[in-house]
């Protein structure tokens, strides 16, 4: 019998052991990680990852902390692309996840560059922390990668009324640096003139005649809209609400010139549209030629897909 109750008691002293390591685990928290172990994990993630993975190290008031911080000061933010993380994961973000990763970042002063892709949740309220920014140069609102089309089916929810007061402060303010804008499609399907969509084309348009921003070719130096072209374009169907002169790759800036029509190294056009994506590339940046069928201009990613 002593052995039986030495064993027993061996086998009590082996679970309230085991019970106790169990017990400090379930106590481990991954804010509890050292700032350098947090750091070390978050540079090998793409910058939206390693934003998102700042956000989820906050508290519930979702303020960054010390552990936060640390991530996010330690990246360059001039470009924020969310393409670059899983599609799933990005067509799960809703308005208030992006919302976040953007004040972590302090993005108002940090993103020259912000692609929305694949945020197929959004309404477009999480673009609040870059009102009045003077430092964004893109803002991609398409929700669509590259070789993609923006007919979206089933659309996405995202609302002009939740977004062009934001864009509205952002190209009225002093010092702007707005290079490109790309709306999503079901903005721009249905063309009316008493649309807010359309009263913002007007506005941008004049805005940036107005304060003399007419821009210079890159090719041929030439001012961009002295024939008095328009930046947005509020009148075609076809292409209605694309923005015009400026690649959308690079975000240089060309003009329609006879100059720059054409290319006399390669014959190419500097500046071709593509109709699938419904995006401007200049020649440097991604090749756009005549589709076999239909001879309207196809972008080297999109031509992919009809291969």
């Amino acid at each position: 019998m002593a052995s039986v109750d030495g064993s027993s008691n061996s086998k009590r002293r082996r679970t309230t052991v085991a019970a106790d390591n169990n017990s400090c685990l379930q106590d481990i928290y991954l804010s509890d990680l050292t700032i350098g172990i947090l750091d070390h994990t978050a540079s090998f993630l793409a910058p939206p990852s390693r934003a998102l993975f700042a956000v989820a190290l906050t508290n519930d008031n979702h303020k960054p902390n010390e552990n936060s911080s640390s991530i996010t000061a330690s990246d360059d933010w001039d470009i924020l692309d969310f393409g670059e993380i899983e599609k799933e994961l990005a067509a799960r973000l809703s308005d208030y996840d992006i919302s976040d990763v953007l004040q972590h970042i302090d993005a108002v002063y940090t993103v020259k560059r912000l692609k929305l892709t694949n945020c197929i949740k959004i309404s477009g309220i999480c673009l609040e922390p870059l009102r009045g920014s003077k430092v964004v140069e893109q803002i991609d609102l398409s929700l669509v990668g590259d070789g993609e089309s923006p007919r979206l089916d089933p659309e996405p929810p995202i609302s002009y009324y939740a977004v062009m007061p934001i864009l509205d402060s952002i190209v009225a303010a002093e010092g702007c640096s707005i290079k490109h804008l790309q709306f999503p499609y079901k903005w721009r399907r249905n063309r009316s003139i008493d649309s807010e969509f359309h009263a913002f084309i007007l506005r941008y348009n004049e805005m940036r005649g107005t304060r003399g921003d007419t821009g210079i070719c890159f090719h041929c130096n030439e001012d961009l809209t002295q024939n008095e072209d328009k930046w947005i374009l509020p009148d075609d169907d076809d292409v209605y609400g694309t923005h015009c002169h400026t690649c959308f790759q690079c975000t240089n800036h060309y003009c329609y010139c006879n100059t720059c029509l054409m290319n006399d190294d390669d014959e190419e056009d500097i500046l071709r549209y593509c109709s699938n994506c419904q995006r401007d590339y200049c020649a440097e940046c991604v090749k756009v030629e005549d589709c076999r069928i239909c001879k309207d201009g196809v972008c080297e990613y999109c031509d992919k897909l009809f291969e």
